[in-house]
């Protein structure tokens, strides 16, 4: 698979199938994210990965939490723009219409939690952190597209959401983070459900005509 191939084929996979993905894929796909690019070469990231028995156990933990109410941590981040919160509305219909539900209804936003709370079924997990004395967020964000990138081109599908970190706590005692580090991002490695709908969606994109300003 070529990396224009990669780019249009990469896309959020929702609901995970339970088959593992081999330790050394995921070491293949990010020794290959390692080569991204960092200002100073600061390589400013810092990775810790879980699968097998120690996801399972973390994944026991926030369904047990999330189903008895408990809350994750709220968003410190300003209110998004309208136009924004439009776009992410209109995805976000669009799922719940593909499941058959109804977008008016609140109780069909459990839908998400549920997905949350099992951390989408992924098989494994990888998260960033970065020194919290840093602020690098466009080499992290580099590093994160280059790991779904590289595991695209391994066949492997991904997924980034915040909802892999609704419980920091359980992710830093149990994956042995130090409080040296700012949990950055999650995103989740593995294979579709083939049976799941959900999976079958595709977010719509700008026109590029939309996007660009283009002098000469």
């Amino acid at each position: 698979m070529d990396v224009i191939e990669a780019i249009l084929t990469r896309h959020s996979v929702r609901d995970f199938s339970s088959k593992p993905v081999p330790k050394e894929t995921v070491m293949n796909i990010l020794e290959l994210a390692t080569r991204s690019p960092s200002g100073g070469n600061s390589q400013p990231w810092e990775v810790f990965v879980v699968s097998g028995a120690t996801i399972e156990k973390i994944r026991k933990m926030y369904r047990e939490r999330l189903q008895g109410g408990g809350a994750g941590t709220p968003s410190e981040r300003p209110p998004l723009p309208s136009f924004i919160q439009e776009r992410m509305t209109t995805v976000r219909n669009e799922r719940l219409k593909l499941l058959g539900l109804d977008p008016a209804d609140p109780a069909s936003a459990k839908v998400f939690t549920e997905w949350s709370s099992r951390l989408y079924g992924a098989p494994v997990l990888v998260v960033i952190c970065m020194d919290k004395a840093l602020s690098s967020d466009l080499d992290i964000g580099i590093f994160i597209q280059s790991i779904c990138i590289a595991a695209q081109g391994y066949g492997v599908d991904s997924f980034i959401a915040g909802g892999f970190l609704s419980q920091p706590d359980i992710l830093r005692r149990e994956l042995e983070i130090p409080e040296s580090l700012n949990i950055v991002a999650g995103i989740g490695l593995g294979y579709p459900n083939p049976n799941s709908i959900i999976n079958t969606y595709r977010s719509p994109r700008r026109p590029v005509s939309e996007v660009v300003r283009y002098k000469s």
